[in-house]
């Protein structure tokens, strides 16, 4: 199975650090953010990894080389940005077998095998990788009940389950995605279900988000923290 890793945003939340260095290619620590997600994915014999990008290939060729933890590296670049969905039409097109694909702002701990298994045996149209979190709403909720107010909860926390950024899918998937054009993956996701497709989800063990200039400060914050005391 091949590993498509989607790297061809412009990573405008991470201005002004995204100026000079693609998204994927910051630091984190002593490695790269994309070096960090390859770790993480050699376990699970893939065949192949596929870099998706738009622009500053040379950047990934010079970091990365064509060949990590013994697991061949393919580049491919699109003209212009195209969204993850797009992005994934304009790389993956022939693909006749099923394919793992990461997004390159998200660190996954997960069992990939395991997720892989269960997916080559239930055949979904898709396998969408998830974490259950909790989430504060920093408002005091008003519950109503026919107009009048019925209780007050004062930032209260919800408990949700979101995508941390990484799928298997069927090539039957990208049928969803219009080629040559900017689409969401979340909207390719939302056609297919409207298609009555299949799509199961596999939870993930944890996960480090890195796509906003916020998160990847934290991220950059408990990295050296987990260096501990320098003397």
């Amino acid at each position: 199975m091949k590993a498509y890793i989607l790297a061809g945003g412009l990573g405008s939340r991470l201005f002004p650090f995204t100026f000079a260095v693609p998204k994927p290619l910051l630091m984190l620590g002593q490695k790269t953010v994309i070096e960090h997600i390859l770790d993480r994915l050699s376990d699970a014999n893939f065949e192949e990894f596929v870099i998706a990008l738009s622009s500053r290939g040379w950047m990934y060729r010079a970091s990365i080389g064509d060949n990590y933890r013994g697991i061949k590296v393919r580049y491919m670049e699109s003209n212009a940005p195209l969204g993850t969905a797009g992005q994934l039409k304009h790389v993956a097109a022939r693909e006749k077998e099923p394919f793992f694909v990461s997004y390159s702002d998200s660190i996954i701990d997960a069992n990939f095998r395991d997720a892989i298994t269960k997916h080559l045996k239930s055949h979904p149209l898709a396998t969408i990788f998830v974490l259950g979190l909790e989430s504060k709403i920093p408002y005091g909720q008003i519950v109503l009940a026919k107009g009048n107010v019925e209780e007050w909860r004062e930032k209260p926390s919800v408990a949700i389950t979101v995508a941390v950024g990484a799928f298997i899918f069927d090539p039957k998937f990208l049928s969803y995605i219009p080629a040559g054009q900017r689409y969401g993956m979340n909207v390719a996701v939302n056609n297919a279900l409207k298609g009555g497709e299949k799509i199961v989800a596999y939870d993930a063990k944890n996960f480090i988000d890195v796509g906003s200039k916020k998160k990847y400060l934290e991220a950059v914050k408990k990295e050296v923290e987990s260096l501990g005391e320098i003397p």
